[in-house]
């Protein structure tokens, strides 16, 4: 939301268009490398025999591109085989289960609770380290973590002779889906021909990978889970981490923003989502967050007017109310009108927001919403249809109106969702992106980005998203662009009878 004037953007140099265009560049390979290690997945369990052309042709690239990548169809049938076997290891080990299921017979490798007893936190990354170096037939290692804007992966701890950093442009923040690991293995390989490459899974995404030089990666598997959990559970008591997921100096704004978000990738009973916020290191008025609980999932999305500190201590005060809203047991439109007073009491010139509230349910498979003047999610079916969820409108948050004067509020709107439906969330940082040519992003332009993704994942179609705003132009944002993705997978584990 920008009624307020933007600060004047940086000069667009000659620099700063060719960091653009390289990083666009970088995207286009990583989701080229991603949709046909995907297809030759979708296909190869069917038609065994599939040659690169028909592989080329389910991933929509063209085939001197399929070959670029994939000299040979034996490497891409090797990739694909890595993939599935990945996919294999998270149903196996982090699929959501019901409570009384879990259980193991294998002795960890690292004592999560231990180590955070006895290491101290900052040096937690160069002990996941040296635990790695002790395991057998492992002749050199380093800890990766995923740079804030998710396009890089940064050494944190391991020899000089490994990279400093490593191009991966399919990060949704600080995270890497599942999917983007096999473009990661390929730009490792690239540099380091035979290197292993352990993703840091925590939750269904990675925060960081392991790569290892003479070592399996099964060898490392459960030390990179376990060093994850180290990571996660410890990080917040050192700057460590967060320095090193930075290439640069962060606004207070939005370093206050980056504190308020939530991971970016999330799987929830019967859906995945995942959201984030650009640019990751200015500006600083939206957030989005969700929680689920035994009642369902919540999910928020707002932007406060302005930008910088006081939009960033906007959001601030907005979040806590909605926090506060639905840990006090409030149901919807209870915790949006709590939000909505909470900035009214400021009593502060331009204390205002918009947002999109809402609750997922997954036994009935139903989205619920209250929209107080923000645009309205998309909607885009399993089948390829797209819809505008307009439904009923409120007014702004901060303003008193006729409907806050009387108590009433505005109507919940209610959808049932099929599963692979996607629900984007948007703020108008997205929608009124300015593309090089004076046109705006648009609606069309968010549908259109979302049809890239190379498989219909909450994940995949933020990362889409994001990297056509980024690259429809080389100038800077001056609004945040956030978004959130939610898409039902027709499975609730936590609630599965058998």
């Amino acid at each position: 939301m920008s009624a307020q004037p933007h600060p004047p953007p940086e000069p667009v140099t000659q620099e700063r268009t060719g960091s653009v265009r390289a990083r666009k560049q970088r995207s286009d390979a990583a989701l080229n490398y991603t949709r046909l290690v995907t297809a030759a997945m979708r296909i190869l369990r069917e038609q065994p025999d599939a040659g690169m052309e028909r592989i080329a042709a389910e991933a929509r690239v063209g085939r001197a591109t399929a070959y670029r990548h994939f000299p040979r169809r034996s490497d891409l049938v090797a990739a694909a085989a890595q993939q599935a076997r990945d996919d294999a290891e998270a149903n196996e080990r982090d699929v959501l289960r019901p409570a009384g299921e879990l259980g193991s017979t294998t002795p960890a490798v690292l004592d999560v609770a231990d180590v955070l007893n006895k290491v101290p936190p900052h040096l937690l990354g160069e002990q996941i380290v040296a635990e790695a170096q002790r395991l057998g037939g492992v002749a050199s290692v380093a800890l990766y973590v995923v740079d804030i804007d998710g396009s890089r992966l940064l050494r944190l701890h391991g020899p000089a002779e490994f990279p400093a950093e490593l191009p991966v442009s399919l990060g949704v923040g600080p995270e890497l889906p599942r999917s983007a690991i096999a473009s990661l293995r390929h730009v490792v390989g690239e540099q380091m021909p035979g290197a292993a490459v352990v993703p840091m899974y925590l939750r269904g995404r990675a925060t960081g990978a392991l790569i290892a030089v003479g070592a399996r990666e099964d060898a490392l598997q459960e030390l990179a889970r376990q060093g994850a959990a180290a990571l996660g559970l410890g990080g917040p008591y050192t700057d460590v981490y967060a320095q090193a997921a930075r290439r640069q100096r962060i606004s207070p704004a939005s370093e206050m923003q980056q504190n308020l978000l939530p991971p970016r990738v999330a799987r929830i009973g019967g859906a995945g989502l995942a959201g984030n916020v650009l640019p990751s290191y200015d500006v600083g008025g939206d957030w989005f967050d969700y929680a689920e609980n035994s009642d369902g999932a919540w999910i928020g999305l707002a932007d406060c007017e302005g930008t910088g500190p006081r939009a960033a201590g906007l959001a601030a005060v907005l979040l806590g109310a909605f926090r506060a809203g639905r840990r006090n047991a409030r149901d919807l439109p209870e915790t949006v009108g709590l939000m909505d007073r909470t900035l009214t009491d400021l009593t502060i010139d331009g204390a205002v927001a918009t947002a999109v509230i809402a609750r997922w349910d997954a036994l009935a498979s139903e989205f619920t919403w209250i929209n107080r003047a923000h645009p309205a999610p998309l909607l885009i079916t399993a089948d390829g249809r797209v819809e505008e969820l307009e439904g009923a409108v409120g007014e702004i948050m901060g303003v008193v109106g006729p409907q806050d004067a009387d108590g009433s509020g505005p109507p919940v709107n209610r959808r049932r969702l099929e599963p692979d439906d996607r629900v984007i969330i948007y703020s108008d940082g997205i929608r009124d992106r300015v593309r090089a040519d004076g046109s705006t992003f648009g609606v069309a332009g968010i549908v259109a980005a979302a049809r890239t993704a190379p498989n219909p994942t909450a994940a995949n179609t933020v990362n889409a998203i994001e990297e056509a705003v980024l690259g429809a132009s080389g100038e800077p944002l001056t609004d945040d662009a956030t978004l959130v993705v939610l898409s039902p997978t027709g499975v609730d584990a936590t609630r599965a009878s058998d």
